[in-house]
């Protein structure tokens, strides 16, 4: 199952967010390629987090060797105070 990420938030507020949802709910329905930025390092993050999560990552190996190299961004910065 493929297909293009993007598509499913076009014209949609905080594209971003209904991107990464989707790539969730896609992996989890069987979704095994698809078409996005591969420089995105969030997106990419989550990717491996759900592989892991979804038992296809053993030990989360790919998810830490990717963090180690720096294939995915780290999220969990404090929040901006205000």
């Amino acid at each position: 199952i493929s297909g293009a990420v993007s598509n499913i938030s076009f014209n949609l507020p905080a594209r971003k967010l209904v991107n990464i949802g989707f790539v969730v709910l896609a992996m989890n329905a069987g979704m095994d390629s698809a078409i996005f930025d591969p420089l995105d390092k969030q997106l990419l993050g989550v990717i491996y987090a759900t592989e892991a999560l979804l038992g296809k990552d053993d030990f989360c190996m790919e998810y830490i060797t990717a963090f180690r190299e720096g294939r995915i961004a780290a999220t969990n910065k404090p929040a901006a105070k205000k």
